[in-house]
């Protein structure tokens, strides 16, 4: 966050709350005059002016000078929602609900399960978005067949084997399979694909100068990493509330939007966004590159199951959302998927 905004005045922090709420409530621009008395701030009008030019001066709100009204900007409710917005509680009732997602255990069942509660619960678009389980390599064996060809046989944690017959041009020396036995012993207890390929790299570049052609093509011929396609699986419910909902959402955007979800750019945007973040996450129209929606927001957290599946859920909305109702509500969602 901008370090001026969060420098702005109290009076300043007051008064910008109130016309959020008020405008998340009934959408409505408004001046100084309509705050004072709404307030009932024992303030005058032109001091009232004053505080809205200092929000004003942080990019906080848009003017209409029709109306002689202003409105949150995008930068405005994103701050809000950062510093100022004051979570509701979750009802007993949402709790249970929530909870009896967890009765499905088929994977694919229980994320239709999910959204399904999600969008019935905020009355919003839900999704869920996750990355599989990735598979560690427990072991790794090579073996010699004849004068030039090698085997190597990978052992993944969840039982599951992989070979790989490499065939050289020249002769395997004994130099070659002491090179790769050295490499292998770097390798101690569980290991993901990613640091697989790291040590690899790593190996070669050190060895660059003493390792010859035939043992650097039977180490990355080898050990060579298998990637998989899938960008994440992506769950999606309730497509009709964003038309809805978000009365300044044209038909174009909405293509625009499902276009993206189908082809998964927005479940892999999605995923990177989240990779280093906790809790709840939100982003609020031009605030964000994840879609090209302006009038859109997002809520969403992420969570990590115990059999290492990791995701997010939560709503695409309009910007006037109910985030005090709708962010313990996704909140306590994540903490239920992550006890699982």
């Amino acid at each position: 966050m901008n370090k001026k905004i969060i420098d702005i005045s109290d009076r300043a922090r007051i008064v910008f709350k109130y016309l959020v709420e008020d405008y998340l409530k009934n959408g409505n621009p408004m001046g100084s005059v309509s705050i004072r008395d709404s307030m009932k701030l024992n303030l005058s009008s032109a001091t009232i002016r004053n505080v809205l030019a200092e929000i004003n001066f942080y990019g906080l709100i848009n003017r209409d000078h029709h109306s002689a009204g202003s409105t949150p900007s995008d930068l405005g409710l994103q701050f809000y929602t950062n510093a100022l917005l004051e979570p509701g509680k979750i009802q007993e009732k949402e709790k249970k609900i929530i909870d009896k997602t967890q009765d499905t255990y088929e994977f694919v069942n229980q994320n239709k399960k999910i959204t399904e509660v999600l969008n019935h619960l905020s009355q919003q678009t839900s999704l869920v978005v996750n990355k599989e389980k990735i598979t560690k390599i427990s072991k790794i064996d090579f073996y010699k067949i004849d004068i030039k060809k090698i085997i190597f046989i990978i052992q993944y944690d969840d039982g599951t084997l992989a070979n790989r017959l490499v065939e050289l041009e020249n002769k395997v020396e004994d130099k070659d399979l002491n090179l790769v036995a050295d490499l292998l012993s770097k390798f101690k207890g569980s290991f993901t694909p990613l640091e697989l390929e790291k040590k690899v790299s790593s190996f070669l570049k050190d060895t660059k100068t003493s390792i010859d052609v035939n043992s650097k093509y039977l180490i990355s011929k080898g050990l060579e990493i298998e990637r998989s396609q899938d960008a994440g699986s992506f769950f999606i419910r309730g497509i009709g509330n964003l038309m809805k909902n978000n009365q300044e959402m044209d038909i174009d955007n909405l293509n625009n939007l499902l276009n993206d979800i189908e082809t998964g750019k927005i479940a892999k945007k999605l995923i990177q966004a989240l990779k280093k973040s906790t809790g709840v996450q939100i982003f609020i129209g031009s605030n964000t590159n994840l879609f090209k929606q302006s009038n859109m927001s997002m809520i969403l957290s992420n969570y990590t199951t115990k059999q290492g599946i990791t995701g997010a859920v939560g709503i695409i909305g309009p910007k006037r959302l109910d985030y005090q109702k709708i962010i313990p509500i996704i909140s306590y969602m994540s903490e239920v998927i992550s006890k699982k």
